[in-house]
């Protein structure tokens, strides 16, 4: 329970004033632990750092491959993926915050490449629905899976921090539904 509270205070100290200036102080007062209950759980602000950035992409992967574990048309698997980033990133603008501005801000390197690859196992594991489905004749057989799928995260990324700034403009199925036809109308053959 203590390590969950840390977790959710460190999101918004992180978010709030950026890697650097947060402090392990600030997030143990915030979660309400003793400093030695912090540091039992995590021995540094980077390890902290990166437990709540890995836990927060974990989770996505998780959904998105539960949900894709049954069998469903190309159309939905787009969807569902879609959906579970923009739930991420809406529903924890804190996290939001601090993929947006925080993941190449200076952190130590080590941190750095272990999230890095963490990105990129996501993007395989993308890249590999995208293959799967170009297999099926439904992706153009000329589109690079894996540039397909850093774009869609991209997209993602990009189209959510736009609504962050400016969240009164759209709504979320406007969101979707953009996001959604970006993707398929550039790689897919068919969506039908």
């Amino acid at each position: 329970m203590s390590k969950d509270k840390i977790l959710r205070a460190a999101m918004e100290v992180f978010s709030e004033n950026g890697y650097h200036r947060a402090s392990m102080d600030e997030i143990a007062l915030r979660a309400q632990v003793a400093k030695g209950t912090l540091y039992y759980n995590f021995p540094s602000k980077s390890q902290l750092f990166k437990t709540m950035v890995k836990e927060g992409f974990e989770d996505i992967m998780q959904r998105t491959q539960a949900d894709l574990n049954t069998p469903l048309p190309i159309k939905e698997q787009i969807l569902r993926i879609i959906r579970h980033h923009l739930d991420l990133f809406l529903e924890s603008r804190h996290f939001s915050h601090i993929v947006f501005n925080e993941l190449s801000n200076g952190i130590e390197q080590d941190v750095l490449e272990e999230l890095k690859e963490l990105r990129r196992e996501h993007l395989r594991f993308l890249a590999s629905i995208l293959e799967e489905s170009k297999c099926e004749n439904f992706i153009h057989p000329d589109v690079d899976t894996n540039l397909a799928a850093a774009s869609v995260i991209g997209t993602l990324e990009s189209t959510c921090n736009y609504y962050l700034s400016h969240p009164n403009e759209y709504s979320r199925d406007d969101l979707e539904r953009f996001v959604f036809n970006i993707i398929t109308k550039g790689m897919f053959i068919s969506i039908e």
